[in-house]
């Protein structure tokens, strides 16, 4: 698709410069964003990335059990750092079984950025990627949980291994002392696991570590978004899974299926099957005449097209071909067309709504957007449908206050076009209305290199950037005062508007020495097919 771009001709603010992390202006000279706290400067971050990974080192005490300064030492234990993990094995060390380490729960409030967002490269420059737990690691996490637990179970069973002793002596006073001090300990113990646990705890999910070490568990629904480590506020990105090759084969064999299952639809005498058609049912009186004001007040019809009629399969949104998942829509595509295949009563179709056109209500059929002139269409030339949108109006329904368009992009169009041309003989639709039924090209030539090459017309450029089906690249520029051609290969060698031509529209064309402008050529790309696959 298309994307031009022109340079900015208004900066009148250079005191201020946009932070590469969230866009927001930030004085000249800063070194954090006043807004995210990311580093201005890729060099700063970079240093700073470096003295985080090498942390001056930690020297950790041990204080006695009995001490009412217990708790606050597995507190200070508990925050230990895991850091310096560049260019170190997993196997070059072992965790202390002296030192907790502390897993922080990531909640809804300590991510910026939902799941679905993505995050560019320059962003990600400033953002620390977060290490994902490995499996050694969960093993040996997993271990050091059961070693925790082991004393307590041990004390247990001894507890209830104790050979039979008379009851005066096992409720003496030294044991009924040694109980209440046990259970003291056991009653410290659990308040201070119901203060390191957070609210909310997470199920599953995936572990990751901060810049600073801190073990936090994450759900999966924010893979690839930006998060701040609970304990340390820092910036981490959460890396996205890995696509494991069986679901790769599991989707590319539903894909090859449902691709086999729609070629091969068999509807009868319907031979032409159109899916997920826009049709727009508009009251004339509440037309508003507002770019892209109806772009999204549609329901998605099939059309299926025979001799004799052509068929509107109303769509819904609680069932049939309007939800559920692709399967299913196939499916009852499927049951219809093979109601179609065996004639049956067309009032049994089994789609949600049906609408009938027959062949003489076919040869009204009439393009309305759009138009050679602006004032012969009731939307004066204004694309209420959406960009590079075609409408066609249908015959009016008996005692309905709504006209009915169908929309369609330029491929979709072109194909619906041949469809009732092969069928009804209508190839006259829409030939005076301006839109390119074929690719209108022109052979031009570059002042450099003197090489010929085919570029679109600019006049219908609009349908082709607005069809998803249809790839624009760049194929060179176009001087706007002596219209000089310069391909967008010698461009480059040129360097005419800096290396990837954001400076054009203020360059100099090298034959008038004016302003070179805006004006881009474009082409359809072409997909590169082997000659192997070519010649299968």
């Amino acid at each position: 698709m298309s994307n031009g771009v022109t340079p900015d001709e208004n900066d009148n603010n250079p005191t201020e410069i946009p932070c590469p992390c969230c866009n927001e202006m930030v004085r000249v000279g800063l070194v954090r964003c006043w807004n995210c706290s990311a580093f201005m400067r890729e060099d700063i971050a970079e240093a700073y990335r470096k003295m985080q990974e090498n942390p001056s080192p930690m020297i950790f005490s041990k204080l006695p059990e009995e001490t009412e300064d217990g708790a606050e030492a597995d507190s200070q234990l508990s925050t230990a750092t895991m850091s310096s993990f560049g260019g170190r094995d997993d196997d070059d060390f072992e965790l202390d079984k002296d030192i907790t380490v502390t897993e922080y729960e990531a909640t809804d409030d300590d991510f910026q950025l939902t799941g679905n967002t993505k995050i560019s490269e320059e962003s990600q420059a400033t953002i620390p990627l977060a290490r994902e737990e490995s499996v050694a690691e969960s093993e040996q996490n997993a271990t050091v949980e059961e070693a925790e637990d082991a004393p307590e179970a041990k004390k247990t069973k001894q507890v209830k291994e104790e050979p039979n002793e008379d009851h005066s002596v096992a409720t003496g006073g030294d044991v009924l002392l040694d109980v209440a001090m046990q259970e003291e300990k056991e009653d410290k113990k659990r308040r201070k696991g119901k203060r390191r646990r957070r609210s909310g705890k997470i199920e599953g999910g995936v572990v990751v570590y901060c810049p600073n070490g801190h073990r936090i568990r994450v759900r999966e629904e924010y893979r690839g978004a930006a998060g701040k480590c609970p304990a340390c506020n820092v910036l981490y990105l959460v890396p996205l899974a890995a696509e494991k090759e069986e679901d790769k084969t599991e989707a590319d064999e539903a894909a090859a299926t449902s691709e086999v299952t729609s070629s091969e639809l068999n509807a009868g005498a319907y031979k032409y099957w159109f899916k997920d058609v826009k049709l727009h049912a508009i009251d004339p009186t509440k037309l508003k005449l507002k770019p892209n004001s109806l772009e999204k007040t549609f329901t998605a019809v099939d059309l299926a097209i025979s001799p004799e009629k052509m068929l509107l399969l109303g769509f819904s949104k609680a069932g049939l071909l309007g939800g559920g998942s692709k399967d299913k829509q196939q499916k009852v595509r499927d049951e219809i067309a093979q109601h179609l295949s065996e004639e049956k009563d067309e009032a049994e179709i089994p789609a949600n709504n049906v609408q009938m056109i027959d062949s003489d209500q076919l040869q009204t059929l009439r393009v309305v957007f759009p138009t050679m002139y602006d004032h012969e269409s009731v939307f004066a030339g204004v694309p209420v449908f959406g960009k590079g949108r075609i409408a066609i109006l249908l015959p009016k329904q008996e005692d309905a206050k709504e006209n009915q368009y169908l929309t369609f992009s330029l491929t979709e169009y072109r194909k619906f076009s041949e469809a009732l041309g092969d069928i009804h003989g209508i190839n006259n639709l829409g030939q005076d209305s301006g839109i390119p039924l074929t690719d209108q090209v022109n052979q031009v030539t570059c002042h450099y290199s003197e090489e010929s090459f085919e570029t679109l017309d600019n006049e219908n450029l609009h349908f082709y950037e607005a069809d998803p089906e249809i790839e624009l690249t760049l194929a060179g520029r176009q001087c706007e005062g002596c219209q000089l051609i310069v391909s967008e290969d010698s461009r480059k060698k040129e360097r005419i508007g800096g290396k990837t031509g954001k400076g054009i529209a203020k360059a100099k064309c090298p034959k008038c020495n004016e302003k070179f402008g805006n004006v881009s050529l474009w082409q359809i790309a072409t997909s590169e097919v082997p000659e192997q696959a070519a010649a299968e």
